[in-house]
């Protein structure tokens, strides 16, 4: 299925941060609203509490009040004070009527009621007074009564706030908990959230770096495309379009190397003719000095053989994989055939060639072989000085056939030993203006000892190149 991506990669980017954000910003949110619903179930508790205690102590306080000045009233009958009585009568009543507003239990409600029937029936008796014709004694005593009421009513209002204060607090520790667990829950799904945005972000980058990496290596058979943002889907269109492009002028490079290598070969090939020819003194007796110069064209000649062959090997090689013709190959004698082939060179350089070879056959291509053998040959020879020695090292172990080509050259650069098997590389010694090459001999090398299962490698040396080459005594068909 495919993914439906924004056409910009910013809006994606911003799009994937709202979408982590949301579940957070829910769980804010949410809390922000708890908090605040608890902040007024407190604040309206704390409020009420204080209320009722207040008007629960006003009415404690005003029949203390109406009590002493009732008994001051009968004994001094002084109309002042039972105007006094009055007004803590009528402060009674503001205080019940507070009361009363307060939301309260039916119980509550129901003894508030009856307090406030016998003080206005007490209030009516001490009006009265002295027609009420209830003893004095009797009235007083009413106050005491209407006292306990009171506190009842206060102590009852005490115990509701302590019931109040239980209840929030445990509706406190249960926002707690649910908070908690709105928390435990929304940061995996804000994490899980990120994951997709990532992942939706990194898929398309992955793809494109996959698709220069390729193109970095030489792959330009699959088609890019970039499922991804508008923006990025563009990036991948422009990338197939180079992808197209290098193809082209890979597959040009490749038909100008087989063209020009087949162009080359035959008239190479009447040169080679007839510069052995004239040192076989076909045409008559040659002088030193004549002797000489078809020496010089016979050396030029094989040298630009080589280059040729190693061309159309190239060439063979990046359109097919190598096929092995699997036949018995002696390694000793096949090295002291490449090395009469460079006779001539070896005795003007007056190199001293090493030799240390145990008798060793294999199974393998023999012609692909041979290219190996006289690649690293001619690479120490070209590369070794004059009056140097070449050591040339062929055993087996197990079931591995070793071969050890070291030269008396001035070695491989650090620079170079990264790239040493790339095609075409040459590397930038000093010793380039003196020795010449194509610089594939190395990678066809390697294309043909890969294709055997075995590996060639540089070996670290004070002097000169050391190359090692493993083959299996018995290479594997494909």
């Amino acid at each position: 299925m495919q993914i439906a991506y924004p056409k910009s990669f910013l809006k994606l980017l911003l799009i994937g941060f709202a979408l982590a954000m949301l579940p957070l910003l829910f769980a804010f949110g949410n809390a922000a609203l708890y908090l605040d619903r608890l902040a007024t179930q407190s604040r309206d508790a704390v409020t009420q509490a204080v209320q009722a205690t207040r008007a629960s102590r006003a009415l404690v306080e005003q029949i203390t009040f109406m009590e002493r000045s009732a008994r001051q009233y009968f004994v001094l009958e002084d109309e002042s004070l039972l105007e006094n009585y009055e007004k803590a009568h009528e402060k009674f009543v503001d205080s019940w009527q507070d009361l009363d507003h307060l939301p309260m239990t039916s119980k509550q409600k129901l003894a508030l009621v009856r307090l406030s029937a016998e003080e206005q029936s007490l209030f009516q008796s001490v009006v009265q007074y002295p027609s009420e014709s209830a003893p004095i004694e009797e009235i007083v005593g009413r106050f005491a009564d209407l006292t306990a009421q009171a506190q009842d009513i206060l102590d009852e209002n005490n115990r509701q706030i302590d019931r109040e204060s239980a209840i929030l607090a445990e509706t406190a520790e249960r926002t707690q908990q649910i908070m908690l667990w709105q928390t435990l829950t929304l940061i995996p799904v804000a994490l899980l959230v990120a994951l997709m945005i990532t992942f939706l972000l990194a898929q398309p980058i992955r793809r494109m770096d996959a698709a220069i990496r390729k193109l970095g290596e030489g792959d330009y058979t699959e088609p890019i495309s970039i499922d991804g943002p508008g923006d990025l889907r563009n990036l991948g269109e422009r990338l197939d379009w180079l992808r197209a492009q290098l193809n082209e002028l890979d597959q040009q490079k490749q038909r100008f190397l087989r063209n020009v290598s087949h162009e080359l070969k035959t008239p190479l090939t009447a040169i080679r003719e007839g510069s052995e020819l004239l040192s076989d003194e076909v045409g008559g007796t040659l002088t030193p000095q004549q002797r000489e110069i078809a020496g010089i064209l016979r050396e030029s000649s094989l040298r630009l053989q080589k280059m040729i062959e190693n061309l159309l090997s190239y060439t063979a090689v990046q359109f097919h994989a190598p096929q092995l013709k699997l036949e018995p190959v002696a390694l000793t004698k096949l090295a002291e055939e490449i090395l009469a082939d460079y006779s001539l060179t070896i005795s003007s350089k007056n190199i001293d060639i090493q030799r240390d070879f145990f008798p060793t056959e294999i199974q393998a291509d023999r012609e692909k072989i041979h290219s190996v053998l006289d690649n690293l040959v001619s690479n120490a020879i070209k590369y070794t000085s004059s009056s140097s020695s070449i050591r040339i090292s062929i055993t087996h172990q197990a079931d591995q056939a070793i071969i050890e080509v070291h030269d008396g050259g001035p070695g491989v650069m650090s620079a170079d030993k990264a790239k040493l098997f790339d095609p075409f590389y040459r590397g930038d010694s000093v010793y380039e203006s003196l020795v010449s090459g194509s610089g594939l001999g190395l990678s066809i090398a390697k294309e043909y000892v890969d294709a055997h299962g075995g590996e060639i490698i540089l070996l670290p040396s004070e002097r000169g190149a050391h190359f090692r080459v493993s083959l299996p005594l018995k290479a594997a068909t494909k």
